[in-house]
């Protein structure tokens, strides 16, 4: 099962993104390209993956 979602480099600094992506690579297979964040995961709870990861992306942001 796949799922996507929008993340605006406006806001979210892909540099960031890309860290959140490392970080999170043994939860789940993540790829991100034109703004838009692909989650793969093999149960129904993508939403909450994305909202985990979101949670960390913006605590990145603000460690800065």
């Amino acid at each position: 099962m796949s799922k996507s979602f929008e993340i605006s480099s406006y806001f979210y600094p892909e540099s960031f993104v890309l860290q959140t992506i490392d970080d999170f690579s043994d939860v789940s297979e993540m790829t991100y390209e034109n703004e838009i964040l692909s989650i793969e995961w093999n149960e129904e709870d993508i939403d909450n993956i994305f909202n985990e990861f979101m949670n960390y992306l913006t605590w990145l942001i603000n460690e800065l």
